[in-house]
């Protein structure tokens, strides 16, 4: 054993390491015991003796997303390689859309589906217990018709997308992709109960602004900023309430858009208007549609397990930047006075929303360090008090 020795005669660092391995997952007994109990610390000052820290678990909290003041460097430095893989891949999107700007955007979006449902498949394979969670899911109509609700809003994501890419609209595309993670706190409030933060308001406002000018000094309606983060919202907030993992998800959602793609491009071959089987190029770039499209998917999943809530919340904005830079110097997309002023406005909300990030995420790690403080001032106290002895 341990043997008797004055817990006084401790280091701080010893005493602080048994601190921090507590908070969080036991709470000193404070009660009074008659016997001292095993592995507890007793103060022996007068009868009867007081056994402090008995081994008694609390609830555990939810589990905690990594800061970045916990995160190893090495874990965050693979998590930040991921993270700007799957982002700057979904900002490149539009390079591929143009390879295929010849052909009709539903089709575009049926070789997507169809092309993706086979690697989804091979991944969920490959995933553990992936196989048995998609049994699981087939086995619950509920959840069946609840996919196909966001399998309708995804398609549709998806769709509105492809038109803006494929009718020089990208610019207008990556505002509203901008726009998305206040759209989402906004869906999150109205359905969800959640209260937004003080700085999430004039930000929603900048937003309206930035909407509203091109409607008024050029009476054109942004409509595809407006319906594109709102459809991913949605389906966000679908998939949010269903107890369903990413990949599973998403290999169902593909499975029951599948049948109408496959009929979809069946169709079109045989009216004679398809593009698929006539230049390999083309069939090629149709099929790569599926690597694009699970290739961001599984990095950003891997980022999300290794990355702080704070550096996905900055690196998210990779890609509608990406998106905005390639539309103005590569696609060579016109943008007028009052598109320029709209950006602005959106800009001026993502750097509200990141500032409210950032002091969220300070204010977190300041209440955690004063918690343990707090923690290790109470038992240094009891030991003062007490000749406190730790027992064999």
């Amino acid at each position: 054993g341990i043997g008797r020795k004055s817990l006084p005669g401790l280091s701080r660092l010893n005493l602080r390491s048994r601190l921090a391995d507590r908070v969080g997952r036991y709470d000193g007994c404070r009660g009074r015991h008659k016997e001292r109990s095993p592995g507890g610390v007793s103060v022996r000052g007068t009868e009867p003796i007081i056994t402090m820290c008995c081994p008694v678990r609390v609830p555990a909290p939810r589990p905690r997303c990594p800061s970045l003041s916990d995160t190893p460097p090495s874990q965050f430095r693979s998590g930040l390689i991921y993270g700007l893989v799957a982002y700057t891949c979904w900002g490149a999107v539009p390079l591929y859309f143009a390879e295929v700007k010849g052909v009709p955007a539903a089709e575009i979006l049926s070789h997507r589906i169809a092309w993706s449902f086979p690697l989804m498949l091979l991944v969920t394979a490959l995933t553990p217990g992936g196989v048995a969670a998609l049994r699981a899911v087939l086995r619950s109509r509920k959840l069946i018709l609840l996919l196909l609700v966001s399998a309708l809003f995804l398609a549709g994501n998806w769709l509105l997308y492809i038109y803006a890419t494929v009718n020089g609209r990208v610019a207008e595309a990556s505002v509203g992709y901008y726009a998305l993670p206040l759209v989402n706190a906004f869906l999150a409030t109205v359905f969800l109960g959640e209260r937004l933060r003080p700085l999430h308001y004039p930000a929603l406002a900048l937003i309206v602004i930035g909407v509203m000018i091109p409607l008024t000094g050029a009476g054109s309606f942004p409509w595809l900023a407006v319906v594109l983060p709102v459809t991913f919202g949605i389906y966000g907030l679908l998939r949010k309430q269903m107890p369903v993992d990413s990949v599973t998800g998403l290999t169902m959602e593909t499975l029951l858009l599948l049948a109408p793609s496959v009929g979809f491009i069946l169709y079109m071959e045989v009216v004679g208007t398809g593009a698929f089987g006539r230049d390999w190029n083309m069939n090629a770039l149709l099929a790569f549609g599926g690597v694009i499209t699970v290739v961001p998917l599984l990095t950003f999943m891997m980022s999300l397990r290794r990355l702080p809530l704070l550096t996905q919340a900055l690196i998210q904005f990779i890609s509608p930047s990406v998106q905005f830079l390639l539309a103005v110097t590569v696609l060579k997309e016109q943008m007028g006075p009052e598109q320029w002023a709209a950006i602005g406005c959106v800009w001026g909300s993502v750097g509200v929303f990141i500032a409210d990030a950032v002091v969220r995420s300070r204010t977190a790690r300041r209440a955690r360090r004063e918690l343990l403080r707090q923690r290790e001032l109470e038992l240094v106290g009891v030991v003062r008090t007490g000749g406190m002895t730790v027992g064999s």
